[in-house]
């Protein structure tokens, strides 16, 4: 037996059944007996009915039953035997009719409650406000029958889901156009709406024709949200204006009152629903002009934290579902065989990471770049060590294993570069862009034979350039072959090197630069009283916070900064990049002790910081520095450690 076919024929049987009784009650037994003789006359065409020619009864108080949880029929609640059903449909059924017969004569008025037969029961209406329902825009699949409320006591409207929301339009501007026909009105509210728009005579007189005369434009005005809007407004708000004032009012006056206020609400809903629509595309392009921005590659988590350019978070302005359909469509949807706009790989903590597809490669040569010191820096150390201690050092012989040393340093020092470059999408997106490649990624060769080139490669380092280099730093008669290692063998472990002058003043350099990067409290902060240092407390939990909105998962507010240093600053020289970096430094540091006086933690937030950094920012000797959007992030975040190390 199949049993939604035998489940839908009884649900249309049980309504033909009540609507051939005229009744919504029905007796189960006869309708028992009638299901039986059906099955018997239509069990050749409907094979599904054979269970019910000997087993009618328990059949169909089985489907009754389920009909019953989902709603589709009541129980007579006097019959604790539940000998007697009500069928739901019946009132939809007639009151759908009411709706037909309204459309071909716009006079008849709308169905009330008080419509409804003595013996119905209240269960089978749900109340609901016009404006909400109307505001949904949707017509239920769901069987019900809603009792629509309007303001200033007009009767209530019967309306079943199954009429489509435009048809109950359509039906009310029916009723408004037979009443804006006649003459006499016609011209008084004409002269009404021209007056309320000087010198827009010839606009008030196409809109008026379309209401009167034009009803499928009517109604695309309204769906659409278009100029129109004010016109709408103004037109239902004089006609209610006039109506309201009478006390005495006909059926015929109340059925245009009611029409009034469903057109009214449509007009509203439509444009309320424009106005989001609006709002959520504007969104959404800030969304992509954020991942567009740096450091380019962003967690779930990040991009909820996204904002527009005012500070207003941007998730609020779409929905959940919005961003969610978004990140579905942009990471699936690609034309001619081509990897989507927005590419997903596992990154810290193999946590989902999304970047755009064009800031891939850049976004690659980016970290290779901030790596490559940090790296190079370490393994000339552990190398030095080792040299130091008379150990061998393979990895500066063996290529093999100086990459795999490479490897290991990338995925520790910068886990979202070793992410990416062992993304499963990299080698298409190579293929996609071969012919950019070059361009993108400058002097340094992302792919080599089609394959992501080795380490040394991408960091452009050398074994033998970093095994010279940790040579350097040995003493001189760790070089002397033979000499080194009778040292070591009689002193039994490594002499300490010595420093050198030339270092000793170089880390003499080093920390009178920390010294001057210190920041100072003024004096306000550095008062020994107890809301002073309450005050300073709350500014270091509002730099948190803040701290929070601009570094990314898995990373730290140093690495963010030395991120963005290297792309703003692109001075060659070591030392006229560090004398460069030290004043955009002290700047910052100048400007936020004047802030500190009058700076308050509930004032110290993202918006607040993006606002002073744009004022530092535009400064004259800021703006002589190229990569501005870079330069404001850097400024933002050594705001941020700045409080944070009050």
């Amino acid at each position: 037996m199949k049993l939604m076919t035998t489940t839908s024929n009884i649900q249309v049987l049980l309504r033909s059944y009540a609507s051939h009784q005229n009744s919504a009650q029905v007796n189960v037994a006869d309708f028992c007996d009638y299901i039986k003789k059906y099955a018997q006359h239509h069990a050749n065409d409907q094979p599904e009915l054979l269970p019910y020619i000997n087993n009618s009864t328990e059949l169909v108080k089985k489907e009754l039953e389920r009909l019953a949880q989902e709603r589709q029929v009541l129980y007579v609640a006097a019959d604790p035997e539940k000998k007697e059903v009500i069928v739901i449909h019946y009132y939809i059924d007639k009151c759908l009719s009411v709706y037909q017969n309204i459309r071909k004569n716009p006079s008849i008025p709308y169905p009330f409650d008080t419509d409804l037969p003595k013996n119905a029961p209240t269960e089978i209406l749900k109340r609901e406000g016009a404006d909400v329902y109307l505001s949904e825009q949707e017509s239920s699949k769901a069987a019900t029958l809603y009792c629509l409320q309007l303001p200033r006591g007009l009767p209530s409207i019967l309306c079943p889901s199954s009429l489509p929301i435009e048809d109950l339009m359509i039906i009310a501007l029916l009723k408004f156009q037979s009443k804006l026909q006649k003459d006499e009105f016609h011209d008084y509210f004409l002269k009404k709406l021209q007056v309320a728009n000087p010198g827009k005579d010839l606009t008030v007189k196409n809109f008026f024709s379309m209401v009167t005369k034009k009803t499928d434009e009517a109604i695309r005005s309204i769906k659409n949200a278009s100029d129109t809007f004010y016109q709408w407004n103004q037109l239902c708000f004089f006609i209610r204006q006039d109506y309201e004032k009478t006390t005495d009012l006909t059926a015929e006056d109340i059925s245009l009152l009611q029409s009034i206020y469903i057109l009214e609400f449509c007009v509203t809903s439509y444009r309320n629903k424009a106005q989001q629509n609006l709002q959520k595309e504007t969104a959404l392009k800030n969304l992509e002009l954020n991942l567009n921005k740096p450091p380019y590659y962003f967690t779930r988590e990040n991009i909820n934290m996204f904002s527009d350019s005012r500070g207003v978070p941007l998730l609020g302005q779409y929905s959940d579902k919005d961003l969610n359909d978004y990140i579905q469509n942009a990471t699936t949807e690609s034309e001619d065989n081509k990897l989507p706009l927005l590419l997903s790989f596992k990154g810290i903590n193999n946590v989902k990471t999304y970047v755009l597809k064009a800031k891939v490669l850049p976004l690659i040569v980016r970290l290779c770049t901030d790596a490559r010191e940090t790296i190079r820096d370490q393994i000339t150390k552990d190398c030095f060590n080792d040299l130091k201690n008379f150990s061998s050092v393979p990895e500066m012989k063996n290529q093999e294993l100086f990459e795999k040393t490479l490897e290991n340093a990338v995925k520790i020092k910068s886990p979202i570069l070793y992410a990416l470059l062992n993304a499963p999408f990299l080698k298409a997106l190579q293929y996609e862009s071969r012919g950019m490649t070059e361009l993108v990624t400058g002097h340094i060769h992302l792919f080599t034979d089609g394959e992501v080139s080795p380490y040394s490669e991408l960091l452009m380092l050398s074994k033998e350039e970093i095994l010279t280099d940790a040579r350097i730093l040995l003493p001189v008669w760790y070089t002397i072959p033979g000499f080194s290692w009778l040292v070591s063998f009689f002193k039994g472990q490594p002499k300490q090197k010595k420093q050198k002058p030339q270092k000793q003043a170089t880390q003499k350099k080093m920390i009178a630069s920390d010294e001057a990067e210190s920041f100072e409290i003024p004096s306000p902060l550095s008062q020994q009283d107890a809301s002073a240092a309450s005050r300073k407390e709350e500014l270091k939990q509002a730099a948190l916070e803040a701290e929070k909105h601009y570094v990314p998962q898995g990373s730290t507010i140093e690495r963010e900064l030395s991120s963005y240093e290297h792309a703003w600053n692109r001075m060659l020289s070591k030392q006229a990049r560090d004398n460069l970096t030290e004043d955009v430094n002290s700047l910052i540091r100048d400007y936020m002790r004047k802030i500190l006086r009058t700076l308050r933690a509930n004032n110290f937030t993202p918006e607040r910081i993006n606002n002073l950094a744009t004022t530092l920012v535009k400064t004259p000797g800021m703006q002589k520095i190229q990569d501005q959007a870079e330069l404001h992030m850097y400024v933002q975040l050594y705001m941020v450690k700045l409080i944070k190390g009050l």
